[in-house]
């Protein structure tokens, strides 16, 4: 989970001139961003952005909901039911997660991320439970691509991966990946979760040198220490162990 990418989400979903807004399919948003040099957001960025607008109580985040209420949002996400471990069915995904088999594949293949921590980020966001949608055996293997998108409805917080690609139509915003060198610690620490296992003094140095990569040797080295459980130490005590 380490390699997630992190970028600028656009402040607002697509407008037309006319100031309505405009829908597509998930195909036709992956033309109109890559004209743009820019790409949907996964799944997971979505849950992140979220969680950080809550967190900050800012304004932007009823934005975002009133786009999931009214129409519904596009995701990167493309499943090949041909190739996913995704069991039939559908339901809460609190209770589909207490089987291992959904709980793997739906952080594997669309959150990327806890997605016990997802659910409850979520539900409490939204006020519903989280829902998931999934093909007929019949529908994987007549259509086995199909796009991920997320909305509300009235009594859950859905997320279709059932529809195809160039089927349904719906709103979405667009993400600018932004380097390394132009993160600050906040989005470095969200790139890879794990920096925040690193000593204050190399945190703080993530913040005071914006070109320091995410990770450096002996960053790695001390992390995979303290995630062992080993107490800690300078790292080159631990290798010499």
């Amino acid at each position: 989970m380490a390699n997630f990418i992190v970028g600028n989400l656009d402040g607002g979903a697509v407008r037309n001139p006319d100031g309505s807004y405009r829908t597509n399919s998930q195909q036709g948003w992956q033309w109109y961003f890559d004209i743009a040099e820019k790409r949907l957001p996964t799944v997971r960025e979505y849950v992140a952005v979220l969680k950080q607008l809550h967190d900050q109580q800012s304004p932007a985040l009823q934005g975002i909901l009133q786009d999931l209420r009214e129409s519904r949002l596009c995701t990167e996400i493309t499943i090949n039911y041909d190739k996913s471990n995704i069991p039939l069915g559908m339901g809460y995904i609190n209770n589909l997660i207490k089987d291992s088999a959904w709980r793997k594949a739906l952080e594997d293949e669309i959150f990327q991320y806890d997605v016990k921590e997802a659910n409850r980020v979520l539900q409490e966001i939204s006020g519903k439970r989280p829902y998931i949608w999934t093909p007929s055996a019949e529908g994987r293997k007549s259509n086995p691509k199909r796009a991920v998108w997320l909305n509300i409805y009235a009594d859950r917080f859905s997320l279709n991966c059932d529809d195809l690609p160039i089927g349904i139509l719906g709103r979405a915003r667009g993400v600018r990946e932004i380097s390394a060198t132009d993160m600050n610690i906040e989005q470095k620490i969200q790139a890879a979760p794990e920096i925040k296992l690193l000593p204050p003094a190399i945190i703080k140095d993530y913040n005071n040198n914006p070109a320091r990569p995410l990770y450096n040797p002996n960053d790695l080295e001390y992390v995979k220490r303290r995630m062992a459980g080993i107490p800690s130490g300078t790292v080159m005590d631990w290798k010499k162990r």
